[in-house]
């Protein structure tokens, strides 16, 4: 009978302590069995893991929902692994499908480029960069044929492809459906090819892009590729996902103050998915709030105090949590306007959305007007603004103006 090797039972503890560590806040982990096995031997052969996250450039920004899968990116590499960030520059002129009702228009190079790197500075708040590779997709789909197009094409089925949810609410909703979105798939799949992939992250809106990597890795007789998915987390609103264009969003580029301001505005309901998936905690202490919570014995409160404190802490330094910590309490607490208001000098004659959009206090003349029409500027001596075109003379220096909980504007 053959001898089987037993497994060293120090690799078999912490494999099971990584295991335990990286499936906090996953939504799923297919296969898991595969991935454990997969720990064990990165443990055996003291080869760390390659842990793939690809990103489409088609936005500049990155908002607190788009970290989720970097934080666990993050994750693997304080427990000695590999974050391979795949800059999706190629597939950029296709744009990912997935969830869209309407084909997205491709970008001019010099637009890709602008993103990435926009994108990938913020992303990097995150990261751990000496465990990071960044990769572009124009290092190996620069030089494709049309032989390798055709032989990716050959290693899956149309109606495979068909069965992906939005290709097929597309089809059911006579929607147009153009053949170069079906590749999209395919391509990242062959990404996990290249890259020779490991475990790629996800969203859950991302598992039928995310398994298709296993398959054409198997074609490519690799070991197939664990599929981790996570959640596409709520916005400020708790009803919708996180999003620029809803403006329930919380930006990697927001001021520190603002950051803690948005935390704060956040229902109770949501709370625990937060510090679950940005909050930066461990199980352990996921636990202990979420149970401190139901109890009664953690005040909601409080608990949103600490999750925004470690939020901003996390970004800006533990520092700059406390003392946002500290400004909130004052301007909201005690009622009192913070200390460190910026100052404009505003030209007398010009009216109140004019001055407060060049003063950068808001982003548009557009945004202005609307906080006014919600009863969301006042000046702190007196009533709320009812008229935004109100034209300001000199009777208005010194006054200070509030918009909405968190901004103030002190006229000169």
């Amino acid at each position: 009978m053959e001898h089987v090797k037993e497994e060293d039972p120090k690799v078999v503890e912490e494999a099971k302590r990584q295991l335990e560590i990286l499936e906090f806040g996953a939504v799923e982990i297919t296969p898991r069995d595969e991935f454990f096995e997969m720990l064990k031997n990165s443990l055996k052969e003291k080869k760390p893991l390659r842990i793939k996250c690809g990103i489409d450039p088609t936005t500049s920004d990155v908002h607190l929902g788009h970290t989720v899968p970097f934080r666990k990116m993050r994750q693997f590499q304080d427990l000695g692994h590999i974050g391979v960030v795949i800059i999706g520059d190629y597939t950029a002129g296709i744009g990912d499908p997935t969830g869209k009702t309407e084909s997205r228009p491709p970008l001019t190079k010099e637009e890709i480029q602008q993103n990435v790197k926009s994108y990938m500075e913020q992303v990097m708040t995150v990261l751990d960069e000496e465990r990071t590779e960044i990769c572009y997709q124009t290092e190996w789909f620069e030089e494709v044929t049309l032989r390798d197009v055709i032989s990716w094409a050959s290693q899956t089925t149309v109606a495979k492809l068909l069965s992906h949810e939005t290709f097929k609410d597309r089809l059911e909703n006579t929607q147009p459906l153009s053949l170069h979105e079906l590749f999209y798939p395919v391509l990242q799949g062959v990404d996990s090819v290249f890259v020779k992939a490991d475990v790629e992250l996800g969203g859950t809106d991302q598992k039928f892009n995310v398994l298709m990597g296993r398959d054409y890795q198997r074609n490519a007789e690799l070991r197939p590729q664990v599929a981790m998915l996570l959640p596409i987390i709520h916005g400020t609103c708790g009803s919708q996902k996180m999003s620029k264009s809803l403006g329930n969003y919380i930006g990697i580029k927001d001021e520190p103050f603002d950051k803690f301001g948005k935390i704060m505005s956040i229902p109770d309901k949501i709370m625990l998915e937060y510090y679950e998936h940005i909050g930066d905690v461990n199980k352990e202490e996921f636990t202990k709030v979420k149970e401190g919570l139901e109890s009664g014995n953690f005040h909601p409160n409080e608990a949103k105090k600490q999750l925004a404190e470690k939020i901003v802490s996390f970004f800006h330094g533990e520092k700059s949590g406390q003392e946002m910590r500290a400004k909130f309490e004052d301007v909201f607490k005690r009622k009192q306007v913070p200390e460190d208001i910026p100052e404009y000098e505003f030209e007398r004659g010009k009216d109140l959305v004019t001055t407060l959009f060049e003063s950068g206090l808001l982003p548009s003349k557009g945004e202005v007007r609307r906080m006014v029409k919600q009863n969301a500027v006042r000046f702190m001596d007196g009533d709320k603004v009812q008229d935004p075109d109100l034209t300001l003379d000199d009777s208005f220096a010194g006054k200070i103006v509030k918009v909405g909980k968190r901004k103030f504007l002190q006229l000169l």
